[in-house]
C-alpha cells in the first residue's frame, strides 16, 4: 500500500508498505505527525525499515534529527545530499546512512530502486522509481522543468507522484520576494500546473493506474483552480478519474493498494 502523509511547501513525507517492508519517502514532516499516522496502522517509528531522501531542503529532511535513536532505520541518499544534511543538521551524522549512486539501480529486499536526477537548486536532487513486483511507483517533486530523462521515468509509472506546485498568476500576485518568485519559476525551481498537465498528457493512459498531484503551494496555488484546469485541458480525459489532488498542509492522500 501507498499513502502520502503530507505534501506541501512546508513538509513532505509518504508511506510505502510492500512485502513486509515499511518505507518513508522523504522525512520533512514532524515526527509526531508521522508517529500518529503510523499508529493508525498499528505501527510505530521503530517499525520503519528505510527512509529515502530526495534532497536536503528542510521540507524533505527536517525530521531526520528525531530518528537518531532508531539506528536500525536505513537512510538512503546520494553522497552530496547526505553530506549537505549532515553538515546542516549535525545530529544526523550518527544515522544509518546508505549512500547510493544516482542513476544506478539497486535492490532493497526485493524492491528495485532507481534514483534519477531532477533539476532543482540543491546539491544533487533526485526522484525515485520503486519497482514493487509488476508495478512502478514514481516520485517526482521539486523539479524546475521536465527533462527527457524525467519523462522517460514518468513513462514507466503505474503510480505517479507529481509536483503541481504553483499558478503563475497567483505566484506573481503573492507577497513572496521577487528573487523567490524567480527561483520558483526557474528551470531549477518547481513545476507549474501547466507543466504538470503537459507531462500527464504525454503518458500512456493504459499504463497509468493513479496520479497524485502533490507539493502544492498553499499561497501560490489553489486546489479548485487545479481541478478546473484538469477538466478544461482537453488532454486528460482518458486518465482524469485517476488523478488525485493532494491538498497542502496536514492532509493525507487516499490509500493506493
Amino acid at each position: 500500500m501507498f499513502q502520502i502523509i503530507e505534501s506541501s511547501s512546508a513538509g513532505n513525507c509518504a508511506f510505502l508498505q510492500y512485502d513486509g517492508l515499511n518505507i518513508l519517502v522523504d522525512a520533512g514532516v514532524g515526527v509526531r505527525r508521522v508517529g500518529a499516522y503510523l499508529a493508525s496502522l498499528g505501527l510505530e517509528i521503530g517499525d520503519i525499515d528505510a527512509v529515502f531522501i530526495t534532497h536536503e531542503h528542510s521540507d524533505h529532511c527536517k525530521a531526520l534529527k528525531n530518528l537518531v535513536k532508531y539506528r536500525g532505520i536505513k537512510i538512503f541518499a546520494n553522497r552530496l545530499t547526505a553530506e549537505s544534511i549532515r553538515y546542516s543538521i549535525p545530529e544526523t551524522k550518527v544515522l544509518n546512512w546508505q549512500i547510493f549512486e544516482t542513476g544506478r539501480p539497486f535492490d532493497f529486499y526485493g524492491i528495485s530502486v532507481t534514483a534519477f536526477s531532477i533539476p532543482h537548486d540543491t546539491s544533487d536532487a533526485v526522484g525515485y522509481c520503486f519497482g514493487c513486483g509488476k508495478r512502478n511507483l514514481v516520485w517526482m517533486t521539486d523539479l524546475g522543468k521536465v527533462t527527457l530523462s524525467v519523462m522517460d521515468v514518468a513513462a514507466r509509472a503505474n503510480v505517479l507522484v507529481l509536483e503541481s506546485n504553483y499558478c503563475p498568476v497567483l505566484l506573481d500576485n503573492s507577497s513572496r520576494p521577487y528573487n523567490l518568485k524567480m527561483r520558483i519559476k526557474s528551470s531549477h525551481g518547481h513545476l507549474s500546473n501547466a507543466d504538470a498537465i503537459e507531462l500527464m498528457a504525454a503518458l500512456d493512459a493504459s499504463k497509468v493506474e493513479k496520479i497524485f498531484l502533490a507539493h502544492i503551494s498553499r499561497e501560490c496555488n489553489n486546489t479548485e483552480h487545479i481541478r478546473e484546469l484538469l477538466k478544461s485541458s482537453g488532454k486528460l480525459s482518458a486518465i482524469l478519474n485517476r488523478i488525485e489532488i493532494v491538498p497542502p498542509f496536514s492532509c493525507n492522500s487516499s490509500v493506493f493498494e
